[in-house]
């Protein structure tokens, strides 16, 4: 004759399933680390601004880069530099066909100036 599991048991392994989940979620979290995008070769023709471009061109948003995606909760790139931060936006606009990255910006992400630098903006494409 089998017996019940007792209430001891029953609470283990209920703790055991949420420390498990809790575990893979935590494990799950580092697999959203963006990863830079490779130097381009047209990365030098996109421009960067801070707020619109400088020329009046009719543009359509293509992406929010680190800003927007419920992923930037969890992790955005860091940089070691702002120079470093824009020239992966534009390696990252160039990848998904931009012609400029608009409302640039970039953070320290601590409060020591010498920390390293969040940044994020717009990937825009012109209307032809």
């Amino acid at each position: 004759m089998a017996r019940c599991p007792t209430r001891p048991t029953l609470r283990a392994a209920a703790h055991f399933a949420a420390m498990t989940a809790v575990a893979a979620a935590l494990a799950g979290c580092a697999t959203f680390e963006p990863k830079p995008a490779p130097d381009m070769p047209r990365a030098a023709e996109i421009g960067v601004y801070e707020a619109f471009p400088p020329i009046e061109h009719e543009y359509v948003l293509v992406k929010r880069l680190w800003g927007g995606p419920w992923r930037s909760a969890i992790a955005v790139p860091r940089y070691a530099s702002v120079a470093a931060g824009a020239a992966d936006l534009r390696n990252h606009a160039v990848l998904l066909g931009g012609d400029a990255v608009m409302n640039f910006a970039c953070y320290h992400a601590a409060v020591d100036p010498n920390s390293a630098y969040y940044c994020n903006g717009n990937v825009i494409r012109y209307v032809r």
